[in-house]
């Protein structure tokens, strides 16, 4: 845990520090005012994160013995990579089912009403969303068994890496470019927050950007300075209670 908190506050501040340097799109507002209702959003939810997963991991070990699918598979590292592999195509689904169930989409558009990207934007997401997300993520590394040491790896690799493409960080086209092959980028997320449905519908992955590619998902945009963020119909600044009290 004190870990996964080391990396949240360093890729916070490392890629804070970048957009502030060298910005992508030019901020309208304060840095209190496009970051205070996010990290506000953050707190309440890894708190309830916390005492909801803490809770049915007891609870998912005292129904049985059951080891897992992967308890006597060799070798371990085979293992780790399939795992994590598993985890990943995991959240691709959960975030496009999250956009094509009406239901699942008005606590998920929480995070879409965000109109100025930034480091702070990948906590923007409605505290039922995130405990409901836990919920099949916990019962498939139970029924597979997923050796806590994968999951360490791939929970610092997404909390990091999440933190790095919601930035607004100008990073080198180019480079954003070659990236945007193997994992998420700023300008290849930038497209999943336009305005425009169809690419809001689109490049869903959170890590690996290979399930766009396999599931037919993905989308590019040779002129990301031109995407118009966030959701029309909610076009005014949101503050906690708003946004907490939005999907009803």
């Amino acid at each position: 845990m004190s870990g996964k908190l080391v990396v949240i506050f360093g890729s916070v501040l490392i890629f804070g520090i970048l957009e502030n340097l060298f910005p992508f799109f030019t901020y309208k507002q304060s840095l209190v005012n496009r970051m205070g209702a996010n990290f506000g959003l953050g707190v309440l939810n890894a708190i309830a994160t916390s005492l909801t997963t803490v809770w049915l991991s007891k609870w998912l070990q005292q129904q049985t013995s059951w080891p897992g699918l992967f308890h006597e598979m060799k070798p371990i590292w085979l293992v780790g990579i399939l795992s994590i592999l598993i985890l990943d195509l995991y959240m691709y689904f959960w975030h496009r089912l999250m956009h094509a169930w009406p239901l699942a989409w008005r606590f998920h558009a929480v995070h879409h009403t965000e109109q100025a990207m930034n480091v702070s934007t990948a906590y923007r997401f409605h505290a039922i969303e995130v405990i409901v997300s836990y919920l099949p993520k916990l019962f498939l590394i139970w029924f597979l068994g997923i050796p806590i040491q994968a999951l360490l790896i791939y929970e610092l690799a997404f909390v990091s890496v999440i933190v790095f493409h919601h930035s607004n960080w100008a990073l080198n086209y180019q480079c954003d470019r070659f990236l945007s092959y193997f994992i998420v980028t700023p300008n290849y997320h930038r497209v999943h927050h336009s305005q425009i449905v169809q690419e809001t519908n689109s490049n869903y992955a959170s890590i690996l950007t290979i399930w766009d590619r396999i599931f037919q998902s993905f989308r590019h945009r040779d002129d990301p300075e031109n995407i118009k963020l966030g959701l029309t119909t909610e076009a005014k600044e949101l503050n906690l209670i708003n946004l907490l009290s939005l999907p009803f």
